[in-house]
């Protein structure tokens, strides 16, 4: 330490060699550290060998970027640099009589016996998982080290190895890759760097294969990289032991029995960002996050997207707008350099191999496809096994069995679980969408639509509902466009009236306007099913502001009702005190006074007064006659629930636990009058608030 410091203090410059090893390492940051606080600043120069993100302490120095150079071209540049400064003497290291195998590799010399793929400047991020990964490799001095790379095809996996081979390739003396897709081409593989070694060849491959392992147990200093292998039996006996290295990419996560296991997700959304727009420029940042959402944050999927837009010079936001719609067909579009195909066939061979191991498991992940790319719920299928088809209804029906399929799934990263769930990509999703023929895609729409309308938990307004509607609201929304099966349409409307209860007002539309055209075609315009989702759709687009829309489709929807059912018939009084809400918040006073006056006269007649179905024209009457300065003419019940709204929004933003819709309703006008800044958009996220305190939950969600 005495001679080092004696060094630092007599040095005219301070070259610091900068890695992500010195910087992690005990004293490298330390030394530098003690060179600025003895004034040394500006003798230092920071010397880059690889990629590294320099500390804040050293940002504002003049670095000389050798990364990339050969040992020539590196030390021409640095002695430009350093040209007209002489040392004050010789320095005491290294060894004059070091040997030459003990000199280390040039930073950015490849090594003589070099078989990888070309590097891609277009790599991006990953810089934390890189460390790791050489971490771990380099725990392991003097014996062998095998870490697995494992994810979803398309993750990157085979980049990120590319890019550590040449990142740090000056770290050994040998590096090989191997394409071990087919097991059987392994062994001509490492006879070639058998040959390559000088070895003499054996009278077979496999005897040529094991005098080259016997070599390299005999070396150090060597990285094998074994890409796109199956599973761990397909390369064990091709381990050579000795002090190396071996990678493995798979898309099977069981690798642990052969060492270390690193799983490689999707990228995070600023190094998406980061890559689409250094292939477009002219990308803007909020584009370019919108884009990186629709393609999952998959790699592949982006480097696709950019050599599309690269090829045909589409604007950005056109291919956006195409890709939204008509996404299964823009995955087959792109040229990739330096990936296995596209992203329309990067799952092909796994579906094939696991439909012929677990059929159960190939008809789980198409339903999935038909969901969101959110957890799913095992309930969903173990709740209802009965609406499944063989052999996934048995499947279902034995929770061991179902743990075991979505294990299949996993076991080819087609699928990730969860406690009491499973999730697929949206991009996977897509791709099995698209590859089902016609007949299967409305077959599997319509079973999904009828798992989620047996799995609707109860009334959404109920609290004890809301953790299992929170686990179902993403694949409600999802369910859209529904096919013409009669169940599969009754089962739409009960999830439109889910969803509009629990304020997802956008979604509630969607599938009601397609599931109403639905029942149109299917049973025709006067048929009660039709009338009744009809009914319920009318505050749907209230809320959505599509006000004339509403008052036509409510008034239609009466006349057809009082015609076709009866006045007095619980359809009939729900699109009167829908309607007449309607004319309320349009500000058409008298129609809906005349209208609520008579319907909340019948509801008190059929369902009773404090029948909930008997609040909603009260409702309407309480908008109506409130806006003339008549809001004590409903009669003092209405009046009493009426200060009760009022009394609380007083205190609270939030409305009591409990409340039927109407008074939910009442309070949101109240807030949304008096206190606009507090007007929460919607009942289910007013009401979740205030269950917040109670229940630990938010929208239905457990609590961190």
């Amino acid at each position: 330490m005495a001679r080092m410091q004696a060094a630092l203090e007599r040095a005219d410059r301070l070259l610091a060699v900068c890695t992500e090893a010195y910087f992690a390492s005990g004293c490298g940051g330390a030394e530098l550290r003690a060179a600025f606080a003895q004034q040394a600043a500006g003798r230092i120069v920071p010397v880059l060998v690889e990629p590294v993100t320099l500390p804040a302490l050293y940002a504002p120095l003049i670095h000389l970027d050798l990364i990339g150079l050969d040992e020539a071209a590196a030390t021409a540049r640095l002695r430009a640099r350093l040209a007209g400064l002489r040392p004050t003497g010789p320095p005491p290291f290294p060894r004059g009589d070091a040997a030459p195998g003990d000199r280390p590799g040039f930073a950015g010399r490849l090594p003589e016996v070099w078989r990888m793929p070309p590097r891609n400047p277009r790599f991006t991020g990953r810089d934390g998982m890189l460390a790791e990964l050489r971490r771990r490799l380099r725990a392991g001095q003097g014996t062998l080290v095998v870490q697995a790379l494992y994810g979803l095809g398309g993750v990157g996996k085979t980049q990120l190895v590319i890019e550590y081979a040449h990142r740090f390739a000056a770290d050994y003396d040998l590096v090989w890759w191997l394409d071990a897709e087919q097991p059987t081409l392994i062994p001509e593989q490492l006879a070639a760097l058998a040959a390559r070694l000088g070895l003499p060849p054996g009278p077979t491959v496999a005897d040529t294969v094991e005098r080259l392992l016997a070599e390299l147990r005999g070396r150090d200093r060597w990285l094998l990289v074994f890409d796109n292998a199956d599973h761990p039996q397909d390369i064990a006996g091709f381990r050579p032991g000795g002090a190396g290295h071996v990678l493995v990419t798979s898309r099977f996560p069981g690798w642990g029995a052969l060492g270390g296991r690193l799983e490689v997700d999707v990228l995070v959304r600023a190094e998406t960002i980061a890559l689409l727009r250094a292939r477009i420029p002219e990308l803007d940042e909020e584009l370019a996050d919108k884009l990186a959402a629709e393609l999952g944050d998959l790699p592949l999927a982006a480097a696709q997207a950019a050599g599309y837009l690269e090829q045909t010079d589409l604007p950005p936001a056109d291919y956006l707008r195409r890709f939204r719609t008509r996404r299964a067909i823009l995955l087959a579009r792109g040229e990739v350099v330096g990936y296995r195909g596209r992203i329309d066939t990067a799952w092909a061979l796994s579906l094939e191999r696991l439909g012929r191991e677990d059929p159960a498991a190939v008809q789980l992940v198409e339903l999935a496809a038909f969901l969101a790319p959110e957890p799913i719920p095992l309930t969903l299928l173990t709740g209802h096994p009965e609406l499944l088809d063989e052999p996934l209804r048995s499947t279902a029906a034995d929770p061991d069995a179902l743990a075991d399929t979505i294990g299949a799934l996993v076991g080819y990263s087609l699928a990730r679980r969860h406690p009491d769930a499973f999730q697929v990509h949206r991009l996977v999703q897509a791709v099995i969408r698209h590859q089902l023929p016609p007949d299967r895609q409305r077959a599997t729409a319509e079973r999904v639509m009828a798992l989620l309308a047996a799995a609707v938990p109860g009334d959404p307004e109920e609290r004890a509902c809301w953790a299992a509607y929170a686990w179902l609201i993403p694949h409600m929304r999802a369910t859209a466009p529904v096919g013409n099966h009669p169940d599969s349409l009754t089962a739409a409307s009960t999830l439109m009236l889910g969803l509009g209860k629990l304020g997802e007002e956008e979604a509630a539309r969607a599938l009601g306007e397609d599931t109403l055209e639905g029942c149109r075609r299917v049973f025709g315009s006067d048929h009660p099913t039709t009338l009744r989702l009809a009914a319920d759709l009318i505050l749907t687009r209230v809320a959505m502001g599509e006000a004339e829309a509403a008052r036509a489709l409510g008034e239609d929807t009466l006349e057809r009702c009082r015609r076709v059912l009866d006045p007095d018939h619980p359809t009939t009084l729900s699109a009167a005190a829908n309607l007449a809400l309607t004319l309320a918040a349009a500000d058409e006073v008298e129609a809906a006074r005349v209208l609520g006056e008579d319907t909340l006269e019948r509801c008190r007649r059929v369902f009773g007064p404090d029948h909930p179905k008997t609040l909603w024209p009260a409702a309407a009457l309480v908008n109506a006659l409130t806006k003339v300065g008549r809001a004590e003419a409903p009669g003092p019940w209405v009046r009493t629930r009426c200060g009760a709204a009022a009394e609380c929004s007083a205190r609270t933003t939030r409305p009591p636990c409990g409340w039927p819709s109407p008074w939910l309703a009442l309070w949101r006008r109240w807030v949304k009058e008096r206190r606009p800044g507090c007007w929460a958009r919607t009942p289910w996220r007013a009401a979740a608030g205030c269950s917040a305190r109670i229940t630990g939950t938010a929208c239905g969600r457990p609590s961190p």
